[in-house]
């Protein structure tokens, strides 16, 4: 049995090859196990039928899917926390100046660039659960002595902290996903919990409008925002440490058959669970190749974008659009909700359609319609619910970043390779993320017409490298389905530790 060829005209349906391929029995030779996380949890011959998987997957679903939302509405709300107290009065009482508001994002995102190396190489070694679990409870820690301070240094050291600690949860969500989640359902289960970004919004807009009314009291009502949120963060990671499982074969709260069975079912994904050792000729092989530096680029351009839209989103709608400081707090909330809608909804349709690439691409037009109308129509009592509008659309460049990590997830394998590729990707994404707030200058406010004729040119070179990735990724699988002409594939190297290159059963997803 051979694979499809999954060039533009012939795109393979990856659950139909999940259930041709994975449940194949091998012939019956003893296959290599490098993974150190497998031990004896795997038997290359059990045939896993369609019930049994759908029910394996309720069971994974109520035990890690929840962890991983919980950890990432802690990270959203924690990173957005000062977006929403910049209307409440925190410039103001801390004496920011100038671009003391903007290096808040900056610096948070240095520390998270700071962090990536490290923390993808201790994804590799430590439990996930309790690495992630300990990193969110500090993180809740910092963000509760941030919630005292009233000086600007004070705030930029702490949210560089800060963002040491959140360089956990990226990686450790990522790693989860592939570990626990077969191909096709990981750009749902990766938008599922990006969608937190959206409910930061909502949460974070009705806490900031209630907490605005705080008056004559010994701290302002952003210091009450802050400090709320950390506590959030504690009890949520406190959550975690009890209720989620390190990997399949360390789940204490599963049987033994169903562990086995859970890691059997992940066989044809070919990226295997873990494997602790560090491997020299992977990371020579994840340096030469060229979708590793592809995608970091990739997410530069993504969160150069995003990164500034979110940051500067409650000053745009306050100060550019002329809303007040109480209806911007409310005004969030839909944008919110409609943030959520649209992770969920493209993340569908690239799962659906099997071109989570054109998805991505796709989403980039509605962000330069809404540009556009934001440099053309001026501000007024007539025109700023068409900029709110035009805003809200705006947001569909978010959705793309967790198409672009699925994109790097589904097609990096080799466990050493994988720890460089998905630092590159993270430090992409943390990257743009602390350059997109120096976009917006402070005497190009409040339209900040200049940081949009630059956004302008970032999504010019956005789709340029896009097509360029998925051009990529179509020539290597015509040379792997040329390889294997008349094989059978049995994954008999799933829990080998091969890479992509290495393995040729290995199958590209775009």
């Amino acid at each position: 049995m051979s694979s499809r060829d999954l060039d533009g005209s012939d795109v393979a349906d990856e659950k139909a090859l999940d259930q041709q391929l994975e449940y194949a029995p091998s012939p019956g030779e003893e296959e290599v196990i490098v993974d150190t996380e497998v031990g004896k949890y795997t038997d290359h011959t059990i045939v896993i039928d369609e019930a049994t998987n759908k029910r394996l997957l309720r069971l994974i679903n109520t035990r890690v899917l929840p962890c991983m939302i919980m950890c990432y509405l802690a990270q959203a709300l924690d990173k957005g926390v000062l977006g929403t107290a910049s209307i409440m009065g925190l410039q103001a009482d801390t004496g920011m100046v100038g671009q003391d508001y903007a290096l808040t994002n900056t610096v948070l995102w240095i520390g998270v660039i700071v962090g990536e190396l490290p923390a993808n190489r201790l994804v590799q070694v430590l439990p996930l659960a309790k690495f992630v679990s300990i990193s969110l409870i500090l993180w809740g820690c910092v963000l509760f002595i941030m919630g005292f301070m009233r000086n600007v240094k004070a705030i930029l050291a702490l949210r560089f902290i800060l963002g040491l600690l959140e360089s956990v949860s990226g990686p450790v969500l990522l790693a989860i996903s592939v570990m626990w989640y077969k191909l096709h359902e990981q750009p749902l289960v990766v938008s599922g919990y990006q969608t937190m970004i959206g409910a930061n919004s909502v949460i974070s807009g009705l806490l900031g409008y209630g907490f605005y009314h705080v008056m004559n009291s010994t701290l302002y009502g952003w210091q009450y925002l802050i400090i709320l949120i950390s506590g959030l963060s504690i009890v949520m990671g406190a959550f975690i440490w009890f209720w989620m499982p390190d990997s399949p074969p360390r789940a204490k709260c599963f049987t033994e058959e169903d562990k086995l069975l859970m890691v059997e079912r992940i066989r044809a994904n070919d990226q295997g669970l873990k494997n602790t050792h560090w491997n020299k000729v992977q990371a020579s092989e994840a340096f030469r190749d060229p979708l590793i530096y592809m995608l970091f680029f990739a997410m530069v351009l993504n969160t150069l974008i995003t990164g500034g839209l979110g940051s500067f989103s409650a000053l745009l709608i306050n100060q550019a659009f002329g809303f007040d400081v109480l209806n911007s707090q409310l005004l969030s909330m839909p944008l919110g909700v409609f943030s959520m809608s649209l992770l969920m909804g493209s993340s569908f349709i690239a799962s659906r359609t099997k071109q989570t690439i054109y998805v991505i691409l796709g989403l980039a037009i509605p962000n330069i319609v809404g540009t556009i109308v934001l440099l053309t129509v001026t501000p007024g009592l007539t025109t700023r619910g068409g900029l709110l509008v035009a805003f809200y659309i705006m947001q569909c460049f978010q959705a793309q970043s967790p198409l672009i990590l699925t994109v790097a997830s589904r097609n990096i394998a080799g466990q050493t390779k994988k720890v460089i590729a998905f630092a590159f990707t993270f430090i992409g994404w943390s990257g743009g993320n602390a350059i997109s707030s120096q976009l917006f200058q402070s005497q190009w406010a409040p339209r900040y017409l200049i940081s949009l004729y630059i956004h302008c040119g970032i999504y010019v070179l956005f789709i340029l490298l896009m097509f360029s990735i998925r051009m990529l990724l179509v020539h290597r699988n015509k040379a792997k389905n040329k390889a294997r002409e008349g094989m059978t594939q049995h994954h008999e190297n799933a829990f080998a530790d091969k890479t992509d290159w290495e393995n040729e059963e290995f199958t590209y997803v775009y």
